[in-house]
């Protein structure tokens, strides 16, 4: 058994319950340890890399709860250069987040509660991409929802944070019972939830012609309506941008680390294991990859227009997260290598520049005291650390050379290009087009122009060194995508099929990034155009303002799930409760009155009257008792 196998998630699992003791003892001995150990556990995840390589795969488990019929279900961990991967970006960059809440958090209350289900985050989520079962999978994945839950509502005393806390986890839980779905019947048809053994039942089912499809199909689909849950797809992306509420921080470890990438895990890992692309081929499972590729396709665009409008410097980067995560979907929905890598290099990529953002965010929130980007403005001249690490991260994001989002999105390119996915690509291409413009307004507006607000909120603009030494540590984790990084990657891996870039790709990307650009830089920096003067024109303004309420869609949401059903609720209890329920209770109750009002008379209170009656009774009672030995004599 080896041992750093279950270490890398027993350890942040088992030390996140020391963490609130060592706060209470010490405050930085507990935010020191909780940084220490998520660090141990990235360095034991190090180690295992070259165990791996080339696409091995290790497993080992442990007989967990016996069954009554015999055998048992096992706890086990599945090594192999996907969760590798996974649990190095969680460990890793969790590292850097927990080293960056040193400084965020100094100023904060409850910092034992914070740390701690910040590293139970952490574990859960490693736990979550190692499992070599669906259980096991499916314990994490439960772990890194409460865990978001408590860490999005961390500020207990304000209610949105209160409300979008409970928001994110009624709509998570729609897709976690879909997931849960899929899993009963995938134990029910093929009696295991190990990754492995579901492989080679299912391969040896489609070799043998009793491969059920449609069966195959429905469990599948169940399963990325979890997917779409976690990843806040449409239509379930209507919690990640409320879940801004939370510290910086935690933004910055759903976003790039933990839960929103357990989604494209979840597809990932069933593409790759359970029913591996390099096997089954997209025509065989059409309408799994096909919803996969839609949506994804659809929510890019969707989420990308309203990061457009978005005047919250950390909602913009969420609507970015969601249209990116969106990316990583159409890549894998293409069910092909190409797809596959693109979409997995994409969320390696993603991981880096986007906590870098969330990252550099934190500090202009930390500095100023507001998350709203139209009172900014200037920033660089006094966080110039910042600004230049956030303009790397907003060239990585818009798919610019020399950064890793240009190599990674190319793939993603070159896969739909390639499989004549036109639809998902248009998407796709206007999608990024609008990414390019969103990025570039961001940086414009809190960084560039004049000053707007003189901050000091808490002191110096970039005073905590563990805040400032994360965000060089991930621009400079942004050139990763540099020769021979993708070759590296795909060796490690150990794809077999060689992945090409269409030429045409180079052309597509190309004009997305000098059409996105030049009307960022026309509209933001320059400012040659005024987007105030644009919205001015009837079609334009109804356009701004569907937008800058979301589509209706969380309006709509309101109206029909949660007014409706309180409404619902005041109707069945007017109409059920109070006239049927309470209606025959009274109704008992009234009967009861009248018989006892009737047999009330006969207690008259005269003790005369009461000594006669059970004189009367007993002489019955002896009458009955001679006729009876009268009987037998």
């Amino acid at each position: 058994m080896m041992l750093e196998a279950w270490l890398i998630w027993l350890l942040p699992m088992t030390a996140a319950f020391l963490v609130p003791g060592l706060v209470k003892i010490s405050r930085r001995a507990g935010e020191v340890f909780s940084v220490l150990v998520v660090a141990t556990s990235a360095i034991l995840t190090i180690t295992l890399l070259p165990r791996v390589w080339g696409g091995k795969s290790i497993q080992t488990d442990i007989a967990w709860i016996g069954l009554p019929g015999g055998g048992s279900v096992r706890l086990g961990v599945l090594l192999d250069p996907l969760s590798v991967v996974m649990a190095l970006i969680a460990t890793g960059i969790g590292t850097l987040i927990m080293l960056y809440s040193i400084g965020y958090m100094n100023h904060e209350e409850g910092v034992g509660r914070y740390f701690f289900f910040m590293t139970l985050f952490i574990g859960g989520m490693v736990l979550l991409v190692t499992s070599s079962n669906l259980l096991g999978m499916y314990i994490g994945w439960e772990i890194v929802g409460i865990c978001s839950y408590a860490l999005i509502g961390y500020y207990v005393h304000r209610r949105e944070a209160r409300e979008a806390a409970i928001k994110a986890f009624i709509t998570t839980r729609i897709g976690d019972v879909l997931l849960f779905a899929s899993i009963l019947i995938t134990f029910a048809v093929f009696n295991t939830l190990e990754f492995t053994e579901l492989r080679l039942a299912i391969e040896e089912r489609a070799a043998a012609g009793h491969l059920d499809m449609g069966l195959l199909t429905l469990i599948l689909l169940l399963a990325f309506g979890g997917a779409m849950g976690k990843s806040a797809q449409f239509p379930l992306h209507v919690w990640l941008p409320d879940a801004m509420e939370g510290p910086t921080p935690v933004s910055a470890l759903i976003h790039a680390a933990t839960m929103v990438k357990a989604g494209v895990y979840l597809v990932a890992r069933y593409s790759f294991t359970m029913v591996p692309f390099e096997h089954f081929t997209p025509a065989q499972l059409s309408s799994w990859y096909t919803m996969i590729a839609t949506i994804g396709g659809f929510t890019a665009l969707f989420a990308a227009s309203m990061g457009l409008v978005t005047n919250d410097i950390k909602r913009v980067i969420a609507y970015s997260t969601i249209s990116q995560l969106a990316l990583m979907f159409t890549a894998l929905g293409v069910g092909t290598a190409a797809g596959w890598f693109g979409g997995v290099f994409h969320l390696v990529s993603h991981s880096i520049f986007k906590a870098l953002l969330f990252l550099a965010s934190g500090v202009v929130i930390h500095y100023l005291g507001t998350n709203n980007i139209d009172e900014m403005g200037g920033l660089r001249r006094v966080m110039p650390i910042t600004f230049y690490t956030a303009t790397v991260g907003v060239l990585a994001l818009s798919g610019i050379p020399p950064f890793n989002g240009f190599f990674s999105k190319d793939i993603v390119l070159g896969a739909l290009l390639e499989s004549g996915a036109w639809i998902p690509l248009l998407f796709v291409a206007s999608a990024s087009i609008l990414t390019v413009i969103y990025s570039f307004r961001w940086l414009a507006k809190v960084f560039l122009g004049e000053m707007r607000h003189h901050g000091g909120e808490h002191g110096h603009a970039e005073s905590y060194k563990t805040m400032t030494t994360p965000l060089v540590i991930l621009a400079a984790l942004t050139l990763t995508g540099l020769p021979p990084f993708e070759e590296v990657l795909h060796d490690f891996i150990g794809i077999h099929e060689e992945i090409k870039i269409p030429p045409a790709t180079y052309a597509i990307s190309a004009g997305i990034v000098v059409t996105g650009f030049t009307i960022a830089y026309l509209f933001y920096i320059r400012r040659a155009w005024s987007p105030e003067a644009v919205r001015q024109a009837p079609l334009m303004s109804a356009i701004h303002s569907l937008l800058v309420n979301r589509y209706y869609i969380d309006a709509a949401y309101k109206m029909v799930f949660v007014d409706g059903f309180t409404r619902l609720s005041a109707l069945i209890r007017r109409g059920l409760e109070e006239k049927v329920i309470d209606g025959i209770n009274y109704a008992a109750a009234r009967g009861f009155q009248k018989i006892v009002d009737v047999i009330r008379y006969i207690q008259t209170g005269s003790s005369n009257l009461n000594i006669s009656g059970v004189a009367i009774g007993l002489v019955i009672l002896l009458l009955l008792l001679l006729v009876g030995l009268a009987g037998i004599l």
